[in-house]
């Protein structure tokens, strides 16, 4: 029979860790307190440490064999500035755990930190007397002490970079995570530390128990560094760009608490006890990539979201949405509650969007077509306004204006991003140009910058306000010139949906931000039938009003609007699908990534082109084929690979070709060449989140065994 093993904290970097690495070893529960995990044959439980009847009724029905107490807060500065909660949790919640199971020949592994030690000497050993200049420091201390009533365990002294579960950072991580968004980044070129990558921790804490090893432990790197050749050591080793790393003293950087310098330490006794020698740092960067490489850090992430392992797809699609049980959770909550409509839940899925762009409003609608109609009136897009937009789109993107009885005209794209070519909008523009609709296809954000100078240009040539709305539905979390999509930055209002396919979902949902508080009131006004009680916005004010108090049943209707309101049931969901966006964006570029470095040397295929402007989420992943030269229409292959269970799409048809624009606004073949030339190559293959590393290799073999025969 296993052994019992019980992980304290298993949410958070090393505990979900060990948990990953001991699943098949050990039979393992969990604890974690505020945010869920699902790591395969792990149960977790959730449990508040500082809670003493919990910890004891949850001890005493399991009996662990062995303790991995990994629970705490480590974060020193919020430490530092919350000593009474850092005492509660790491210190009382630990003492919990003592004294609530007293059994001698259960294992205790304590998980301390190499922020017991001052930092002025470095290359410390387990004798050395400990001297915190932190209170997190000074938590830990305490503990220790605490443990050393127990005969049987072992402390660990130790200091860590891995792949997170959750949706924050490790160093390594932060370091690797700016220099692919190509931002400069400072590391310290003043503090060294003995950092040892996670798995390792894991491997060697496995050998540990198997030895029955008691004491105090520095479980590290055999070397040291400081953490601006940590993050050199990053750069060069993931062949990023090492110039975006700027050295920096940590006495220069606004820290709460006090950092010790030196926190190197000695492996010395247990490379003694073990037989063998830690892995230096360098090892553990190495070994750090061949992880990413090979995908563990993708399913170690994918614990956090999942409500189980998810399996390999019977048919992978070109997108689906990724829901799990936080978000089932969310909606259940709305439909349990008495709003599920006009309720709370609206507002504050704007404020998290608002959070998370950067735009001051955000209004929530029904989808995103619905915001492209809105954005389009709040305008003032009428009859005998032109307006120009990109053919390579959904068709809504040029429907929006057509709804408002505009002219629609439209711009070539460009050849390597697909987006529409600035050159080819200014060509476009005349006095009747009244909006500009760049849409960020696939993701990638259009040259905005410039299309910007292009439209200040023409609104002092023609005196005439030109608005720009950009179409963002494929590109939530993507960046351009270090600004996040949404952010209106370059714009008047910009776009987004909600659909299953997209970054994150409500089901159907869309969103208008803008940084102008006026079309925000007029958005808001036409999301509701035109119709508003809001005190400050009433015409008819001594209508409104008995006694100098307004009439709780007043409402007025201003203008012509619509019923484009969006539910609490979708904004729940879509609140909780917000919190995982950075998670789904990493998980696109990865798959991304791997689909590059398969197709980039095959010789009908020709992968996407990210521009350095921009850090792109990868909405869709379009490959151009040259089916001339490889015999077969694009029909032919899209039937091969649906027989294999693998959905492929076309992105799109040129909305200047379809027969509605074509009769009624006299567009035909011919009128935007590099467009058309695209789509007669295109082909969509899967790229979403949900997939795992079996789904992504069957895509690519797939694809690769139809083009090689």
């Amino acid at each position: 029979m296993k052994k019992k093993l019980l992980i304290t904290g298993i949410s958070g970097l090393l505990g979900s860790n060990l948990a990953y690495m001991f699943r098949d070893k050990y039979e393992i529960t969990g604890w974690y307190n505020l945010h869920r995990v699902f790591i395969p044959g792990v149960n977790s439980f959730k449990i508040d440490i500082t809670d003493r009847k919990s910890v004891k009724d949850a001890l005493f029905d399991y009996k662990p064999d062995i303790i991995l107490h990994c629970a705490s807060l480590t974060n020193i500065d919020y430490c530092e500035n919350n000593k009474e909660e850092a005492r509660t949790v790491n210190i009382d919640g630990t003492r919990n755990i003592l004294s609530a199971y007293r059994k001698q020949d259960t294992k205790i592994v304590f998980i301390s930190t190499d922020a017991v030690f001052d930092g002025k000497s470095g290359d410390y050993t387990e004798d050395d007397p400990v001297s915190p200049c932190n209170y997190y420091g000074l938590t830990k201390c305490e503990v220790e002490n605490a443990l050393k009533e127990h005969k049987n365990q072992i402390t660990v002294r130790t200091n860590i970079f891995g792949w997170n579960i959750q949706n924050k950072d490790s160093l390594a991580e932060w370091v690797l995570n700016n220099l692919q968004r190509g931002c400069s980044i400072n590391g310290f070129n003043d503090a060294i530390f003995s950092s040892i990558y996670t798995v390792e921790f894991a491997r060697i804490m496995n050998r540990m128990l198997d030895k029955n090893l008691i004491g105090t432990f520095n479980l590290a790197s055999r070397t040291s560094l400081t953490k601006y050749e940590f993050a050199m050591l990053i750069a060069e080793i993931f062949n990023k760009n090492k110039a975006l790393i700027k050295p920096m003293s940590i006495d220069d950087y606004p820290f709460s608490a006090k950092r010790g310098k030196n926190l190197s330490v000695n492996t010395q006794k247990l490379s003694d006890a073990l037989g063998e020698n830690l892995p230096s740092i360098e090892e553990c960067v190495k070994l750090f990539f061949k992880d990413y490489q090979s995908g563990l850090c993708d399913e170690i992430k994918r614990c956090y979201y999942s409500p189980a392992w998810h399996p390999s797809l019977d048919v992978i699609g070109y997108g689906r949405q990724s829901i799990d049980e936080a978000d089932i959770d969310a909606v259940d909550k709305v439909l349990k509650s008495s709003n599920l409509t006009q309720g709370r839940k609206i507002e504050e899925f704007e404020k998290a969007l608002c959070g998370y762009t950067g735009a001051k409003y955000a209004v929530a609608v029904s989808s995103g077509t619905a915001a492209l109609h809105i954005a389009c009136l709040s305008a003032g897009l009428k009859k005998g306004d032109e307006f120009i937009t990109s053919p390579n789109t959904f068709v809504a993107s040029a429907n929006c204006g057509v709804y408002c009885r505009a002219r629609p005209v439209f711009a070539d794209i460009r050849e390597d991003t697909y987006n529409v070519d600035p050159k080819e909008i200014e060509k476009r523009i005349t006095p009747k140009t009244k909006t500009i609709i760049p849409v960020h296809f696939a993701g990638q954000i259009c040259d905005m910058e410039e299309i910007r100078n292009i439209i200040l240009e023409k609104q002092a040539e023609y005196k005439e306000k030109i608005f720009i709305i950009e179409d963002a539905s494929h590109a939530l979390g993507s960046t351009y010139k270090g600004s996040k999509a949404g952010s209106c930055i370059y714009s008047d209002m910009t776009v987004m949906s909600f659909h299953p396919v997209k970054h994150i979902t409500t089901g159907e949902g869309g969103v208008v931000f803008t940084n102008d508080e006026k079309l925000y009131k007029k958005l808001r006004l036409l999301r509701t039938h035109g119709i508003t009680n809001n005190e400050e916005d009433l015409i008819f004010k001594e209508q409104a009003y008995s006694s100098n108090s307004l009439n709780p049943w007043y409402y007025e209707q201003q203008a012509l609007g619509f019923n484009y309101r969006i539910t609490d049931i979708q904004c729940a969901l879509g609140i909780s699908q917000l919190e995982k966006v950075d998670y789904f964006l990493r998980r696109r570029r990865r798959i991304a990534e791997i689909y590059n470095n398969a197709f980039s040397n095959n010789k009908f295929i020709a992968t996407p082109f990210e521009s350095t402007d921009c850090f792109t989420n990868w909405h869709l992943y379009v490959l151009q084929i040259d089916f001339d030269a490889f015999g077969k229409d694009r029909a032919y292959i899209m039937k091969r690979l649906r027989d294999k269970g693998i959905i492929t799409q076309v992105h799109y048809i040129p909305v200047h070709t379809q027969p509605f624009y074509r009769t009624h606004f006299g567009t035909n073949w011919g009128d935007c060449p590099r467009a058309e030339a695209y789509y007669r190559r295109c082909l969509s293959i899967p790229i979403f989140p949900a997939m795992n590393n079996e789904d992504i290799n069957k895509v690519v073999n797939s694809l690769l065994e139809i083009l090689l025969k």
